[in-house]
């Protein structure tokens, strides 16, 4: 639960500056069914209902905005094979968010959409090949789209509504397919070697605006490999990692205008040690 009490020294075009004070008050709840068929697998269904507790957010106009709020249902189940050795869960969700925020604190330019919706499929396995090999990995397909377009509210009460050509468009930032895997190989009893790979899909930027049109970059998906080394002791341990092993050119992320993207790291070596006590 939040409650918070604001008040703030506005401006109205007609009138001399004034104090405006509001008050919210948010709850959030959490629901679920968990049912253990056998020992080695395990069903569940379960709802969430939360809210962004940045109060700085809340917009202090003449109708305030409601807070951005996700509600989530899910289903999932989880299955253990040859006495443990393999786990498999997968998991069919979706995730509608209200009032999407920005993390841009000027008032009148603090909501992305009105609502968003996120149906997603997520499969994972963790499994011991042999007692030296063991692999892990996950694959997530989602479909996002939004439903209501943003609506704004000045502090002075004039309501902005962004371009309705975006309805039904995936919203920023959000990739349809996120896929990564990672093995290791114990080669003796010190020395320990590994590979993962990590891919993304396509993503979107631009601003959801009454005066744009719906016109996206696109930022490409891609495949990034990594790799790793160690030595263990009892006491301690010395480890390598190399990110992004062939050097490959990828864009880690788009700013959420859309205006310039972020560029992913070029080959990348890590060293670590650990000591135990």
């Amino acid at each position: 639960e939040l409650k918070a009490d604001y008040s703030s020294a506005t401006s109205n075009s007609n009138q001399t500056p004034y104090v405006r004070s509001l008050s919210f008050g948010e709850n959030s709840y959490r629901t679920a069914i968990s049912w253990h068929q056998t020992p080695e697998n395990h069903y569940y269904l379960s709802y969430s209902d939360s809210f962004s507790p940045t109060a700085d957010l809340y917009q202090l106009t003449t109708r305030p905005q409601p807070a951005e709020r996700s509600k989530t249902t899910e289903l999932g189940a989880k299955w253990l094979f040859f006495g443990g050795d393999l786990a498999f869960r997968s998991a069919l969700y979706r995730t509608e968010k209200e009032w999407e925020r920005n993390t841009d604190l000027e008032a009148t330019a603090s909501i992305l959409t009105k609502k968003r919706r996120t149906d997603g499929i997520e499969f994972e396995a963790a499994g011991r090949i042999t007692s030296k090999w063991e692999v892990f990995g996950g694959l997530a397909l989602m479909d996002a789209e939004i439903l209501e377009v943003a609506e704004n509210i000045s502090n002075t009460g004039t309501i902005t509504i962004a371009n309705s050509s975006y309805q039904g468009k995936r919203p920023r930032n959000t990739p349809p397919v996120t896929f990564n895997i990672w093995s290791t190989y114990k080669l003796d009893e010190h020395w320990k070697l590994g590979a993962g790979l990590e891919a993304k899909g396509e993503r979107l930027g631009y601003v959801p605006s009454a005066s744009t049109a719906y016109n996206p970059n696109v930022l490409p998906g891609y495949a990034r490999l990594d790799a790793m080394l160690s030595y263990e002791e009892k006491k301690w341990t010395v480890k390598l990692n190399v990110k992004n092993l062939l050097d490959k050119v990828y864009y880690d992320a788009i700013y959420d205008n859309g205006g310039f993207s972020v560029p992913g790291n070029s080959r990348t070596v890590i060293v670590t040690t650990e000591f135990k006590f």
